[in-house]
Parts: structure tokens; C-alpha cells; sequence
């Protein structure tokens, strides 16, 4: 889309005042003149809406602004009219097919064909902005018509009115809900809409723009030398453009995510992961991927706000925004876990991970039940995991007899050499011991873990303090 090719174009002095004489001539109700002056307006000046609009307004006062005065013959009579503008259509002579369509109109100005072609050849020429007044001037006489809202949602996406083009497709899936391509569609879309709103493309194209040399003249041969040399494109601005024309294909999302990781813009590519998980809702890889990368930012943007906070420990805003973006972060790592659990029952991993966030949400009775679940349905390493945490959430609601043997199966369960397992399953029965008032067994345990590793947590003060008791 060029916004150049789009301008309206106003700027023709001779124009100019044949529109202002067809502007006299329909005050005094002489239509055929204004008619004839608003037409020699859009000869000079095509793309100019307003020269359009007068002389669409203008050629429906004729028929009153009712369309059922247009007569029943009018078809036939556009019949001529439309073969003309077939044979144009055929040359690519694109303004000519205006001109037609303009003759067209005259017999029926609400013709939805007619506007169909104006708008194909607006469209045609980058001139969106007409294309997409052709399709509004005639909507409410074709919104029931299948055909005209899919190719209205060609034109509005031409125009990068994402939201209009999806409008018009969900009143396709309306009045046909088995239309599958729609469906797509709209995802593709929504895809499209999104990179848009995050002024991503905009922002590439900034950033890739060569900067321009004063020194060299404009068409000379500096200026051929600089074009040589200049890349003719980013692997960001090449990515950016695969995702447009192949909305459905994975791989480019994933790779223009990677892409800006790599550079720290985590924001535009959570944005890009966003519109593919739109594009495409059923791809797995893409999804996680978005998850991954939405968690990230939100834990840097925590991080940020964290470090802020203890910089100005009074400041009620700061702890404020740290509190809102925790937040944020629990309740959407929890609705993307419990959504995992959901799509995938059977997934151990899933419901491991989604007991921690529970348990770290202070839910331990719901934490507890997805543990156990991940312990059915897991290989050994997730049902040592899945003991372990049960212990933790049992240790948290103060029921330690149970804490204490999910504890006991996890450490009969762990591999010999995991030894930072086995010495914080250690710790923790050492914990639970204490809290019975078992303190020789809690010696044990911490025993266990000086053997290896006197400097673990604060086992060497917890011994010395039995020590003391004893």
C-alpha cells in the first residue's frame, strides 16, 4: 500500500474549478451540468474521493435517492457499459475502467457489479482509499451477498483495515457457518492485525531505512553507487513480508521471533508470536514459544520495577506497579498452564507445572491433586519431581506426617547421582523432624549433607543448634 498513491489530490487549479461549477450548477438543480463538470473533474483528477462523492450524490438526486426509481431495465441497459469495461479490464487500462464504471452508473448508481469493478480498479491503481469508498457506497444494497463481503474483505485488507475485512468474513460464516476458508481467513487476519497495531513492519522499516547522503546528487552516480551497495533487504523486513503473503506458514513467525530475542526486543516478539498463535491457533510450537517469551518479559519487566522499589523504598507508585505486574504474571502463567492441562489430560509435565504455579499461588489442595496425577502418568524423573513438590504442599498446609513421606518415596525414587535432589530431600525431612520434635532423626538427615556439602543452605547452624539442645 502506498499512502502517496492514495492522496486525494486536490491540487489541479483547473479541477478545481470545474468542481465548483458543479457545485453552482446542482445548487440550481441543473444536475446534467453538474454532472458534466463533476466527470471532467474525475478525468483530471481520478483519485480525488470528493470529485466521486459529489458526482455520485449529485447522479442519485436524479432518482430522487430511492433506488427502486431506477427502473427495471436498467440491467440491460448496463449491459453495453459492462462490456466495455471488460474489454479495459482486459488491457489493464485501469482509469478508463473508471471512466466506464462512471458511464455505468448513470443508469443505476447503485449497481453492486459496477462498484465492484471501480473498486478492483482502484485497487489496481494503490488508490485504497477509493477502493474502499466504492464498496462502502453500495454495502447496504450487497451485505447478504457472499461473493461481495469476501471481495469487500480483499479490498479492506488491501487498505490494511484488518477489523473491516473481518467484519465482512464473519457475516459470510453467518450466512454459511460451514465456510472453513473464512474461517482461516480471519485468523490470517487477525495475524495481520495485530503486527499492525504493534507498528512492528513500521518500525523495521525505519530502522532498515539507509540514511540519506547529502553529498551525493540525486540520480547521479553516487546515488547508482549507494543503490548497489544497498542491501536490498533485511532478514527482518524478509520475514516481515513471508508472514504476509504465507500467514499460515509457522516457520517464519518463529524465526522473525528468534530474530528480535536475540537483539533484547522481547516486546515485538511476544507481538509477532501473538499474531502467529491468531494465524495459526492449532500449532503447538508456536504457542509455547509465545508462552516462553510472554513469561520473559514479564519476569524482566518484575525484575525492573523490583530493582526500582528497592531503589525508592517509599515510593507507593513503584511497589504499586511491581504488585500489578506480578499479578499479571501469576494469573497468565496459571490460565496458559490450566489451558495446557486442559488441551493435553494425559500430559505429565503439564500437570507438574501446573501444580507449581498453583502451589506457588497459595492453592495447595489443587496443587496436591495435579501431583498426583503427574506421578501416574509420568516416567521416573517427573514422579520424583511430582513427590517432591506433593511434600512441599503438604509441608505448607502443616500436615507433616504426609510431607514427610512423599519426601521418603522422592528420595527412594531419585537417581544416585542427582545430589542436589537427594541433599534438599534431605533438608526438608530434616525440617519436617524438627517440626515433629524428632530431633535426633532431623540430626540425621542433616548429617546426611555436611557429610557432602557442610555449606548447603543453613544445615551447619541447624546442626550446631541441635547440637545445643542435645
Amino acid at each position: 500500500m502506498s499512502d502517496s498513491k492514495d492522496s486525494p489530490g486536490r491540487t489541479n487549479p483547473r479541477a478545481e474549478a470545474l468542481f465548483e461549477r458543479g457545485n453552482d450548477a446542482a445548487l440550481s438543480e441543473n444536475y446534467a451540468y453538474a454532472i458534466e463538470m463533476y466527470r471532467d473533474a474525475c478525468r483530471l483528477v481520478p483519485n480525488n474521493i470528493l470529485y466521486r462523492q459529489a458526482l455520485r450524490g449529485i447522479t442519485r438526486r436524479r432518482f430522487n435517492n430511492d433506488p427502486a426509481k431506477v427502473g427495471m431495465l436498467a440491467s440491460a441497459k448496463i449491459q453495453p457499459v459492462r462490456l466495455k469495461i471488460r474489454a479495459e479490464k482486459g488491457k489493464s487500462n485501469w482509469e478508463k475502467v473508471l471512466d466506464a464504471c462512471e458511464d455505468a452508473f448513470q443508469i443505476n448508481p447503485w449497481d453492486a457489479g459496477t462498484s465492484r469493478d471501480a473498486a478492483e480498479a482502484s485497487g489496481k491503481l494503490e488508490w485504497w482509499k477509493l477502493a474502499c469508498w466504492y464498496i462502502e457506497s453500495v454495502f447496504t444494497q450487497s451485505e447478504a451477498d457472499p461473493d461481495f463481503l469476501k471481495f469487500s474483505a480483499e479490498i479492506f485488507e488491501g487498505a490494511s483495515r484488518f477489523q473491516d475485512a473481518i467484519k465482512c468474513l464473519d457475516r459470510v460464516r453467518k450466512l454459511n457457518p460451514a465456510d472453513e476458508q473464512s474461517r482461516r481467513k480471519i485468523n490470517a487476519l487477525e495475524a495481520s492485525a495485530t503486527i499492525a497495531k504493534s507498528g512492528l513492519a513500521q518500525a523495521v522499516a525505519q530502522r532498515e531505512a539507509p540514511p540519506s547522503s547529502p553529498s551525493a546528487p540525486a540520480g547521479g552516480v553516487g546515488s547508482a553507487l549507494d543503490e548497489l551497495k544497498r542491501p536490498s533487504e533485511s532478514p527482518e523486513q524478509r520475514l516481515l513480508r513471508e508472514i504476509q503473503e504465507e500467514p499460515k506458514r509457522p516457520g517464519a513467525y518463529l524465526e522473525l521471533a528468534d530474530l528480535l530475542i536475540q537483539q533484547k526486543k522481547h516486546e515485538d516478539a511476544e507481538k509477532v508470536l501473538a499474531a502467529g498463535r491468531k494465524a495459526i491457533p492449532d500449532d503447538e510450537v508456536i504457542r509455547s514459544k509465545h508462552v516462553e517469551t510472554q513469561l520473559v518479559r514479564l519476569k524482566r519487566a518484575l525484575e525492573h520495577w523490583t530493582r526500582k522499589a528497592k531503589l525508592e523504598p517509599d515510593s507507593i507508585e513503584t511497589a504499586e506497579k511491581c504488585r500489578a505486574i506480578q499479578e499479571k504474571l501469576d494469573a497468565y502463567e496459571l490460565h496458559e498452564r490450566k489451558g495446557r492441562v486442559q488441551a493435553e489430560p494425559a500430559n505429565a509435565e503439564f500437570r507438574l507445572a501446573y501444580g507449581i504455579c498453583l502451589a506457588r499461588l497459595g492453592n495447595h489442595d489443587q496443587a496436591i491433586a495435579e501431583y498426583q496425577q503427574a506421578r501416574s502418568l509420568g516416567n521416573a524423573t517427573t514422579r520424583v519431581e511430582a513427590q517432591h513438590q506433593s511434600g512441599l504442599s503438604f509441608e505448607a498446609k502443616g500436615l507433616l506426617k504426609l510431607a514427610e513421606r512423599s519426601y521418603q518415596e522422592a528420595l527412594k525414587l531419585a537417581e544416585p547421582d542427582d545430589l542436589n535432589l537427594i541433599k534438599t530431600l534431605h533438608y526438608r525431612l530434616g525440617r519436617v523432624a524438627e517440626a515433629q520434635g524428632d530431633l535426633l532423626t532431623a540430626e540425621e538427615h542433616y548429617n546426611e549433607i555436611a557429610a557432602n556439602d557442610y555449606a548447603f543452605l543453613d544445615v551447619a547452624e541447624r546442626l550446631r543448634a541441635l547440637n545445643q539442645k542435645g
